[in-house]
Order: structure tokens, then sequence, then C-alpha cells
């Protein structure tokens, strides 16, 4: 029996740092493991876009239908220890990097007191059972098992079959990687010292002797900066290489436009442009809406039933959208006019959204008869 473990040992052992070894017998390296994608200076900004668009929102709590700011204290301050704004920052970096994010409900005396957002990377599901209809999950961390009331699993996309669900970047790592393929290529060239510079031409038969002294004579050491002098028909001669002749702009730009795409995230924001797009205020009000209906919805959607598990029945909770979808302020002047006009908004309603005290008689409702 030991001598099966010593075999077992032998072969799962890591013999790539092996120096006793010959190269024919050696294995080849590991291929190292992928970069962080936040090292990614356009996947670094769409992550910061989408955390700061969904933690400044406002969390509205409803009942009977009457909407108010949040006050549960779970609500609040989900986790104890941090604020609203960093626990949400944390939900949406975790969808959007790994598509997905796990909450530990900290309870006391079998109501949840608190919050803690886990790293995805460190949470292992597993499956206890076959059946469909009531399946039953454990949740592992560092050493430790979770069951599904203890652990809230939020996933940005949903696969059928799959114990976890996918997110932007994880979906498209290989894009990912190209992307940070042609940045790393990019800085070597400029830093790589096997490439050239500049180089010696003469209009003359050298020879190979005559060659290294005029070289040795350019490079004198200790004088890199000194006044230089070319003899003999030589000629200084820089490769007129630009950044646009290696096409490292333009995949650049194709790359940020195709991150941005896998976020969400409009170009314009992503402060990318888009060749053949002709930005105006209203198409870009129009992305703006776009980007909170289809980007940010996904996020918030998940972080809602979250909330909604903390509050006591009868309660939900909601995202306040009306801050990040604000129009400037002739338009939305008329806007609430019309809303006053037409018996929907009071005066003191509209104050109190834009953040103003109310004032006397301004909560009666100006209603029209009909026809008039």
């Amino acid at each position: 029996m030991k001598f099966f473990s010593n075999v077992k040992a032998l072969f799962t052992r890591d013999l790539t740092g092996a120096t006793d070894m010959p190269d024919g017998v050696r294995p080849p390296e590991r291929e190292p493991a992928d970069a962080d994608p936040l090292t990614l200076s356009t996947v670094f900004r769409g992550v910061q876009i989408l955390q700061t668009a969904i933690s400044t929102l406002p969390v509205d709590e409803v009942k009977g239908g009457v909407r108010a700011p949040a006050t549960s204290p779970l609500i609040v301050q989900p986790d104890r220890n941090r604020s609203r704004s960093d626990f949400i920052s944390d939900l949406v970096a975790s969808l959007a990097l790994d598509g997905n994010a796990f909450v530990r409900l900290v309870e006391f005396n079998g109501a949840p007191v608190s919050c803690e957002v886990l790293p995805p990377e460190l949470v292992t599901v597993t499956r206890l059972n076959n059946d469909p209809a009531a399946p039953r999950l454990r949740y592992s961390y560092l050493g430790r098992n979770y069951t599904a009331e203890q652990i809230v699993h939020m996933k940005f996309l949903n696969v059928p079959g799959q114990l976890r669900g996918m997110g932007p970047i994880s979906a498209a790592r290989k894009e990912i990687n190209a992307a940070q393929s042609a940045r790393d290529c990019k800085a070597k060239y400029y830093h790589d010292s096997s490439n050239i510079k500049a180089y010696l031409h003469s209009t003359q038969q050298i020879t190979q002797q005559e060659a290294e002294a005029a070289k040795a004579a350019w490079e004198k050491p200790g004088d890199p900066n000194g006044v230089k002098v070319l003899g003999n028909g030589f000629d200084y001669v820089t490769p007129a290489l630009k950044a646009e002749d290696l096409m490292f702009l333009a995949a650049q730009k194709f790359d940020t436009t195709q991150i941005a795409r896998l976020l969400g995230v409009p170009a314009s924001i992503m402060l990318a442009s888009v060749e053949g797009s002709n930005l105006t205020y209203s198409n870009i009000e129009q992305s703006w809406i776009e980007f909170s209906d289809y980007t940010l919805a996904a996020y918030t959607k998940e972080i809602e039933e979250l909330f909604n598990r903390l509050l006591p029945r009868g309660r939900t909770a909601e995202f306040n959208w009306d801050s990040s979808r604000r129009t400037d302020m002739s338009d939305r002047l008329a806007a609430y006019k019309t809303a006053i006009d037409a018996g929907i908004y009071t005066i003191n309603e509209v104050r109190e959204r834009e953040g103003l005290e109310p004032l006397p008689g301004g909560d009666e409702l100006k209603t029209k008869e009909i026809g008039q």
C-alpha cells in the first residue's frame, strides 16, 4: 500500500522546477494562470462604472404600494462592518468578473443580523441529490460547509444544468486574454532591448572589423550622451515605425469596443470613440436609458432579491432609478408641469423629488374635469 502511495505522489508531484533532470525527461512548464482581468484598463474602467452606477442608487422599501426610502437596518447597512456602497460594489464586481456572487447570512437566534460577501473563486458548489425539482446544494468556503439557507447564491447569467452562473468576463475569457496579449506586445516592443532602435548605414563596402570598430566608437562606454562623429560614409538611421504603423492603436480601439460590448457599457461612457457614430444629446440620453434597462437591471434584480429575503414579509426593496435617469433642467421642469396639470403629482411631491422643502398648500392635487 505504501508503494502505491509513493507512486501516486511521484506522478502528482510538480516536477516543473526540478533542476537535476535532463531536458528530455523534465516535463514542460505549466501554462501560467490567466492574468487578473482588472489589470486591463478597459475592464477596470468598465467594472468601476458598473459599481459606481449601482452602488450610488437609492434603495426604497415598498409596503402596500407605498414607496419610501429604506429604513430597515439590513437594507441600510447589510454588512455591519462596511458601508452599503462597499457591500453592493463587491456584489457587482463578483457578478461581472466571475458571474457569481455568494453572500453568507450571519444569524442570531435564527434571524439574519448581517451579511458577508464571499470571494466567488473560493466557493465551491456541490449537488447532493439528482432531483431536479428539489435540488439540495452544499456550499464550501475555506474548509467549512454551508446550506442553501445560509448562503445566498446570485448568478449573472443562469445556464440550465450548471451549478454556477456565467459572467461577461468569464464567458469571454479568450477575448480578454487577447486584449492583454496585445497590450503586452506593445509594451514589449517599446521596452525590449532586442528591437532595433537605430543603426549605422555605410555607403561603402566595409569589413567585419571596420563595422565593429564603428560600433565601438559610437557606443563609447561611460559617454552615452557625448558628441557623436560619423565618418567613412556612415549614416545614422532610425526605423520610422509609429504606433499607427504597428496597428497598436487600432487593436486597442477594437479591444476597448469589444470589452465595452461585453460589459454592456456605452462606448461614450467608456471614453471610447466609435467610428460612424454621431453622438448627440438625444441619443446619449437614450444610451443611458438602455444602459439602465439592459445592463444595470441585470445586477440590480439580483441584489433586490437578496434584500427582499432580508426584509419582513409584506415588504419589498426596489432601487430608485430616478437619480440615474435625470434629464436636463428644462426638460425635467416641463415634465413636472405636465404631471402636475394632469393630476399625477402635487407640487410638494415634485419638490421632494428635487430635494426641496414643501410649501404650504403644496399637497393639493390639481384636477381637471373631463371636457374642459
